[in-house]
């Protein structure tokens, strides 16, 4: 019989538990390192190694002059596959962390010196692991542990990786800046008002008008000394009508400013929304300012365009403010939330919405200018008509139907053609609802091929048929005004025009519409 020591009883109760570190720390031949069998090792160092094995937190230990390791199962995820583990137990820490030395060596060795506890958060300390360098981000404290002659026999590490969290909140940032990008591409000022203090942050576009300092905070009054004296009782009845308790929030006013600094006037319109708590207080109020001078001065049709834009814009805005917000909170609050991904995914569908809203934009500047140019190749338009219809189909589950030829090269513009069949196509699915078949058809002549796009929707009003082709001219149906900027088909028909063809459609209120166009089919462009 067989009966263990006082001495053998005391230490294997410290090293009891801990999971795959804890059966590795006890198998773990000692006697080979510095420290010597287990049986020698101090009361502060057991237990501190108890603490570390039975912690579900991360927690990772150097231990005298040598600085032999040891870490527990919650921090083993972080050494990954291939890499540090299991050599990292028992291993001085010079021969385990090479790449990193220079750096976490002055922060050991300031602890050993009696320094104070480190804190750092979210720092970049890249390690070999799985294979290969990688960029890693840790939220860390160094913090020494006196031996038993009270002095620092040791560092601890209570740390957690926050690689992924870092990630997803630069992914957010990296949004954040290609919106600010897109929204000065756009022309647009944005601007926020405090509630409270009464004072608003805008970009330096908005400042520029407005001829206000470069201050990130601004007096409302300030911003109401800019407004022309007829317009400002009626902005500040708007502003106080919007951020009214029960109120829907909605805020949109045309006005004009005049620059407090050299007495440029504009004429801008706001749109924004307020926000109200649970009580319905507001928190926030927030929201765009265009230049709609040129537009405004009787160009009607314009300035609806100028609203829908604010709208169309707002919406992917304001989601991804509000995606922002909530990542900062979670880095901040839950960095392992489960819906990190999820508001990382909203952010990109919005910016993605954003930023083809703001192309068609671009589109018509080029048009305006002149600088629409055409690539002309030779393909097969069947081809690129059936990819186009490959491509929208997964998502809305039409039935496209093809008539006519199978095969028909052409010289066009590839990008320029699909353009026209990826608006052609939205607007045959947009206006039909309650229809989910399409027919397309093509065919041709000796010199020209033909494309009609035909849908079974609610059909276009014989009245409004002259002006569809109209820059920013948007069709509404039984009272029903449809989404987009009035720009899709204005582009289709400027494309078509520089490739000597035309564009038209055929309606019946009730019986769909049918909207074709001919190209020619042999490079006849004068370039």
């Amino acid at each position: 019989m067989t009966t263990n020591s006082p001495l053998q009883t005391t230490y294997s109760h410290y090293l009891q538990g801990g999971g795959e570190m804890g059966q590795l720390t006890r198998q773990f031949d000692w006697s080979k390192t510095v420290l010597g069998d287990p049986e020698g090792w101090s009361q502060s160092l057991l237990t501190t190694i108890g603490i570390i094995l039975n912690s579900r937190f991360p927690m990772f230990l150097w231990w005298g002059p040598e600085l032999i390791q040891f870490y527990n199962d919650a921090y083993r995820p972080s050494l990954g596959q291939n890499g540090k583990h299991p050599t990292a137990l028992g291993q001085r820490g010079v021969d385990c962390w090479p790449e990193i030395w220079p750096v976490i060596k002055p922060l050991i060795d300031n602890v050993l010196e009696g320094g104070e506890s480190t804190w750092s958060e979210n720092q970049l300390i890249p390690i070999y692991r799985n294979n290969k360098l990688e960029d890693v981000y840790w939220t860390f404290s160094y913090s020494k542990v006196l031996d038993e002659t009270g002095n620092p026999g040791g560092v601890l590490v209570i740390c957690n990786e926050t690689t992924e969290q870092v990630q997803s909140y630069n992914n957010i940032q990296a949004a954040k800046n290609e919106l600010e990008f897109a929204i000065e591409a756009a022309d647009l000022g944005t601007w926020d008002l405090h509630p409270v203090t009464n004072q608003f942050i805008g970009n330096d576009r908005l400042k520029d008008w407005f001829g206000l300092p470069c201050d990130e905070e601004i007096a409302m009054e300030r911003a109401i000394a800019a407004m022309v004296d007829e317009d400002k009782d009626r902005v500040m009845e708007a502003i106080q009508k919007a951020m009214a308790k029960g109120s829907d929030g909605n805020y949109n006013i045309i006005y004009t400013i005049q620059s407090l600094k050299d007495q440029t006037k504009r004429i801008v319109e706001a749109t924004g929304r307020a926000m109200f708590d649970a009580e319905g207080n507001v928190y926030q109020f927030s929201g765009i300012l265009q230049d709609v001078t040129e537009e405004y001065q009787l160009q009607v049709r314009k300035d609806e365009f100028i609203s829908v834009a604010s709208h169309e814009l707002k919406t992917p805005i304001t989601s991804l403010s509000a995606s922002i917000q909530i990542l900062q909170k979670l880095v901040k609050t839950d960095p392992a939330s489960e819906k990190v991904p999820m508001f990382v995914n909203k952010a990109s569908n919005n910016l993605s919405k954003l930023i083809h809203l703001l192309d068609d934009l671009l589109n018509v500047t080029k048009i305006q200018q002149g600088q629409l140019a055409l690539n002309i190749n030779r393909f097969d338009l069947v081809e690129l008509i059936k990819d186009c219809c490959e491509h929208i189909n997964p998502v809305n589950n039409y039935e496209f139907v093809f008539l006519g030829d199978n095969e028909l090269m052409v010289y066009a513009d590839y990008r320029r053609i699909d353009q026209v069949m990826i608006n052609l196509i939205g607007n045959a699915i947009k206006y039909s609802p309650q229809s989910k078949r399409i027919e397309i058809t093509i065919n041709h002549d000796d010199e020209r091929a033909t494309v009609c796009v035909r849908d079974f929707g609610i059909g276009v009003n014989p009245q409004k048929l002259p002006h569809l082709f109209d820059r920013y001219y948007r069709v509404d149906a039984f009272g029903h005004q449809f989404s987009g900027l009035g720009l899709g088909l204005y582009i289709s028909s400027e494309i078509i025009t520089r490739h000597n063809g035309k564009i038209g459609v055929d309606s019946n209120v009730g019986s769909g519409s049918n909207f074709w166009f001919t190209i020619p089919i042999d490079d006849t462009l004068e370039m």
